[in-house]
């Protein structure tokens, strides 16, 4: 399964180079689930609008990677439904930056 999501409403700079000087480490837990494949329903979660919350107070965000995991229990409920319901974790990691003043 892709993941689309768009980030043109987070207010501050993203970037998925590493942050040179301080930062602090984030990350962000969210659940996707596809009903018979999206036909019946799809919840997925809005990357944005959590990377916005997470951003509130900094001035960029670096090093940001988003992905898609599933652990066991995922995995089993979706081979139990015969990839009816199909579930993953989406995980959203980076660094948060305050710049210095000049």
């Amino acid at each position: 399964m892709s993941l689309d999501y768009d980030l043109s409403t987070v207010p501050v700079p993203v970037s998925a180079k590493p942050a040179k000087g301080p930062a602090e480490p984030f990350e962000i837990e969210a659940r996707r689930v596809l009903r018979a494949h999206g036909l019946f329903g799809r919840k997925t979660p809005d990357v944005a609008a959590l990377l916005r919350e997470e951003s509130e107070g900094y001035d960029r965000v670096a090093g940001l990677r988003v992905c898609q995991e599933s652990n066991f229990h995922q995995w089993l409920l979706t081979h139990l439904t015969l990839s009816l319901v199909r579930m993953r974790t989406v995980v959203i990691e980076g660094e948060l930056v305050r710049d210095e003043p000049n």
